[in-house]
């Protein structure tokens, strides 16, 4: 079994406040029949209503894990995630990063890769040994992850 070393997650409330509000409009502009061409049928709505849901269950939280194999990163129900093995973190390229307000939400692509976020502000970057890939996460506490992954490697390197 592998020990959960360290978990945090972090709910995306003002995203899920948005689409709730927009789906409750969609619910009521159809019932009450508002505007000059009111939806016309239970039919069109339900629909946009479902399709509105998604992006709430895909994104309403994200989940950074780390166990003494793992380190991951999930969206919502798990649709969206990466998971790294520790022992592919080159943690002498650890750096803490501030994600500024115009880089966006979510899973996003930047100059220094992709990222996992859920506001803008400090992240976390760590390039993989083989450069291929990073594990980068928006976290105020990216130094403590660092250390628990300093530590990781270090029993996994005394057991070798």
């Amino acid at each position: 079994m592998k020990e959960v070393k360290y978990k945090e997650t972090q709910t995306m409330y003002w995203f899920v406040s948005l689409f709730v509000l927009i789906t409750a409009f969609i619910v009521l502009a159809t019932y009450f029949k508002w505007g000059n061409r009111p939806i016309v049928s239970w039919l069109y709505a339900i629909p946009l209503v479902i399709i509105n849901c998604l992006p709430i269950v895909a994104f309403y939280n994200m989940t950074i894990t780390i166990n003494t194999e793992v380190a991951s990163v999930t969206f919502g129900i798990g649709l969206i995630k990466r998971q790294i093995p520790v022992d592919d973190l080159d943690l002498s390229t650890a750096e803490i990063v501030h994600l500024p307000w115009y880089a966006g939400i979510g899973y996003r692509i930047s100059r220094k890769g992709t990222f996992f976020n859920t506001k803008p502000g400090p992240a976390l970057l760590i390039k993989t040994k083989n450069r291929n890939t990073e594990f980068f996460v928006g976290s105020k506490h990216g130094k403590k992850i660092i250390a628990i992954l300093e530590d990781i490697q270090k029993q996994a390197n005394l057991k070798a």
